[in-house]
């Protein structure tokens, strides 16, 4: 019993760590079923567990039963505030980001064919990021939307290399989409005077997606009754998507050529005629994200706990798509920034499970990950700065099988931006370097499963 209160302080201290004042989460999630979740993703290592199996296909050779599956669903969440210094008067003017909320599936499947043979199907959504900024955030110039969305299917196997050991493969698809938009603005010229009369803001989308090949690797060593080693790669999504573009909704605003004042009343005609003139032309298509690479260590402390601790690599091959451009009657007009790209870095993840008798199971984690973006690049669609989560789940075994819930709350350190506010005159678009822009957030998963064995 000593052991479980050790184990169960120990969580709590995953839990409180937390909890420290820390954008919202980062673009990989930890698992897509209330297990995974529960774990923060750290289960490399765990044998006994079709779930584990999902993240290193070994796995599948440790199962006790002959087969069994899971089905689960979920949400996550995520928000964006920004705000900026010049603001903070009498009351902060805070920017909150919408279309905050996407639904989580997950499907896990095995067979045990021979003694050495088992094959599994797993389904997941590896890599997803969704925020739309409101109308005069500062930062919309520099992308005003972003769903970015991966769901991926591998058939698995895994082979008893000796009862201590095994290795497994998954390959597999994973379909890529993304939409974006960002707001632009156009000169408005009278024909007589060839003079800026005004500009009109207008939102510029695109949007496009992919079928690409994925595969995963994986090791498992059984070192002793207790202790087991896992080790797993996770391949990169890398393709060419089809992009399509055009503008969303009617203009926005009418401005004056300074870019701030009230614009005369009358462009409203000169303003429609111009966008019908025009062609939204998508930006270059190449959508890579990141493989990952995990080492993880279980330590089945007594027949009640056990804990696991992961180290991941995550690459730096994150690249998204460039912004539209727009060709005028008058030019070419093109978005400001583009969206940064990625660096490798390091993340720590670890979990503890607690079985309470024959019926219950409790479980805790806790996910810390280095930025995954230069300081000198982030902005707030895609974050990028160091990261932490925890995470709680349960287990109860009913029906003739397991129900899960799993929860996990995401957030990560609060950046200070001096590259965000800008004007767009009759000039282009000029960023104002002296204004300090504080970018916050937080995100959360959460799911509910139900597996059964036989």
């Amino acid at each position: 019993m000593t052991q479980v209160v050790r184990a169960a302080i120990g969580a709590g201290l995953l839990v409180g760590m937390g909890g420290v004042p820390l954008l919202a989460q980062s673009l990989a999630l930890p698992a897509a079923d209330p297990v995974g979740i529960a774990r923060s993703g750290a289960q490399v290592a765990y044998g006994y567990s079709l779930e584990a199996a999902s993240a290193n296909p070994a796995l599948l050779s440790s199962l006790k039963e002959k087969g069994g599956f899971y089905l689960s669903g979920g949400l996550e969440m995520m928000a964006i505030q920004q705000s900026l210094e010049s603001e903070q008067t009498t009351k902060q003017k805070v920017y909150q980001s919408t279309d905050r909320n996407r639904f989580l599936a997950g499907f896990g499947l095995a067979a045990r064919l021979t003694p050495r043979l088992t094959l599994g199907l797993k389904l997941d959504q590896p890599y997803m990021r969704h925020a739309e900024l409101p109308a005069g955030a500062p930062t919309r110039y520099l992308g005003e939307s972003i769903d970015l969305g991966t769901h991926r299917l591998e058939g698995q196997a895994s082979w008893a290399i000796s009862p201590n050991m095994s290795a497994g493969i998954g390959l597999g698809v994973a379909r890529l989409s993304y939409d974006a938009s960002t707001l632009m603005r156009f000169n408005l010229i009278n024909a007589v005077t060839d003079q800026v009369d005004g500009l009109v803001e207008q939102r510029v989308g695109e949007s496009g997606h992919k079928v690409v090949p994925s595969y995963s690797l994986g090791f498992r060593w059984a070192i002793s009754p207790r202790w087991t080693m896992g080790v797993t790669h996770q391949s990169g999504l890398k393709g060419d998507l089809s992009m399509t573009g055009g503008f969303v909704q009617g203009p926005l605003g009418y401005y004056a050529p300074d870019g701030l004042s009230a614009a005369n009343a009358g462009l409203e005609a000169p303003a429609a005629a111009l966008l019908a003139a025009s062609r939204v032309n998508p930006g270059r298509p190449t959508l890579e994200l990141p493989s990952q690479t995990t080492i993880g260590m279980r330590h089945r402390v007594s027949t009640l706990v056990t804990w696991e601790a992961d180290l991941r690599w995550t690459s730096g091959n994150l690249q998204m798509p460039t912004y539209a451009t727009v060709s005028t009657p008058n030019g070419l007009v093109v978005a400001p920034a583009e969206l940064p790209r990625g660096k490798g870095y390091l993340g720590i993840h670890a979990s503890t499970e607690i079985a309470l008798g024959k019926l219950w199971t409790i479980r805790g984690g806790l996910a810390l990950d280095q930025q995954s973006i230069e300081e000198s690049g982030r902005e707030p669609l895609l974050g990028g700065s160091r990261t932490s989560a925890f995470s709680f789940g349960a287990g109860l075994r009913v029906w003739g099988g397991e129900l899960n819930l799993g929860y996990q709350f995401r957030q990560s350190e609060d950046q200070d931006s001096h590259q965000g506010d800008g004007t767009w005159s009759a000039n282009g678009f000029s960023p104002r370097t002296v204004t300090r822009l504080r970018l916050e957030g937080m995100g959360h998963l959460m799911a509910l499963g139900f597996k059964k064995t036989f």
